[in-house]
């Protein structure tokens, strides 16, 4: 476990990836030598649990109790009979407060002698605000709310945090498409090739770009789900531990339910070069919200409250460098510090300071 003062001052800096230890997990820490095991040792490589020993929160959380009700909008959404509303109300199903699980498991190394990662097991709590809500445009906004026991089994918090975004636009023609090392292309559509479409952009928790795809949402025998495949830098849980490869060629689902939403991946990492690519392993993943009251979350709210205008202008610089139409590239560190540890300091809080800020990361 962290001492509390550790774990505080994480939460200043954003380690963002610090989530709640889940109650399956038989480990507290994590060695990518020690913790990796030979594809060819089993058979059976989902339920491994018993050989390799999973990673992911180190920290213990208080267990939560779920909401039973399904949100308005999921309800409206049964009933609705008009194609682009019921996208819609999808989208903004996907608001709430919830208990978050994330589950990732390697399945298959393309190399004989491949040693599969650890499966990943980690939870936490946090709310999706609707920050925008326009016919063709929705921003929904994620903050982790998490409390936490302390080595003598006291709670403590909430510990609040921002952390990422995701957009949704209505026939959109432009996307940035991820190539590799913090590089993307930006690639301009045909209205056609995007009629009757949503996209997703995805963004880090300093509104630094992730990935984003195009696609229908699909509503059929009572199930509402959009999914698509894009390219997109390597999660959180892994740029740190690895760099055996630079890509990850995400397979996203998400599917909204009475209880929330489930966001179901299949995903591919991959080692891209100038000239070639090569298909490490694969990956299933699932990262399920189920809701919560309200009452848990309730802080990131006043959070939020303090703190939009800050973000706001962030996200109005970044829409101006977007708006450019043009590739992009972004520096990893600046004097060995990250973009968020920059913006997510308090010291950095005028519109001024966060532009020059922003564009300390840009590469010509």
């Amino acid at each position: 476990l962290f001492n509390i003062t550790e774990l505080k001052k994480i939460f200043v800096i954003l380690f963002s990836s610090l989530l709640l230890t889940s109650n399956l997990s038989a480990n507290n820490s994590y060695d990518s030598d020690t913790k990796r095991i030979n594809q060819n040792n089993f058979d059976w490589v989902i339920d491994r649990i018993h050989i390799q020993p999973s990673r992911g929160g180190t920290t213990q959380g208080i267990e939560v109790e779920y909401d039973k009700n399904s949100s308005t909008y999921f309800q409206e959404l049964m009933f609705s009979e008009n194609k682009k509303e019921k996208d819609r109300l999808a989208i903004l199903s996907l608001q709430g407060e919830y208990k978050v699980s994330f589950e990732f498991t390697e399945l298959y190394g393309a190399e004989t002698n491949y040693k599969l990662d650890s499966p990943y097991k980690s939870w936490g709590t946090e709310i999706v605000i609707a920050i925008e809500n326009t016919e063709n445009f929705i921003s929904l906004q994620h903050i982790m709310a998490m409390y936490i026991k302390n080595k003598n089994g006291d709670v403590e918090g909430p510990y609040v945090q921002k952390h990422w975004r995701q957009d949704w636009l209505y026939q959109n023609t432009g996307l940035y498409k991820y190539d590799k090392n913090d590089k993307w292309s930006f690639v301009n559509k045909s209205k056609k090739d995007v009629k009757g479409q949503w996209t997703q952009k995805v963004y880090q928790v300093d509104d630094s770009p992730r990935y984003e795809g195009t696609s229908s949402w699909v509503h059929i025998d009572g199930k509402s789900y959009w999914e698509n495949t894009v390219p997109a830098p390597l999660p959180r849980r892994e740029f740190s531990k690895r760099s055996d490869y630079n890509v990850t060629l995400r397979g996203n689902r998400h599917e909204v339910t009475d209880s929330g939403w489930v966001h179901d991946q299949d995903n591919k990492k991959i080692q891209k070069d100038d000239g070639s690519q090569f298909v490490l392993a694969h990956e299933k993943g699932y990262s399920t919200y189920t809701r919560v009251p309200d009452e848990d979350c309730k802080a990131a709210v006043e959070w939020w409250e303090k703190n939009s205008n800050k973000w706001k202008m962030v996200r109005d610089k970044w829409n101006y460098i977007y708006g450019l139409n043009q590739d992009l590239a972004l520096k990893p560190t600046v004097d060995g510090k990250k973009l968020y540890s920059y913006l997510f300091s308090p010291e950095v809080v005028e519109k001024k300071d966060i532009e020059s800020t922003i564009d300390m990361f840009l590469m010509d």
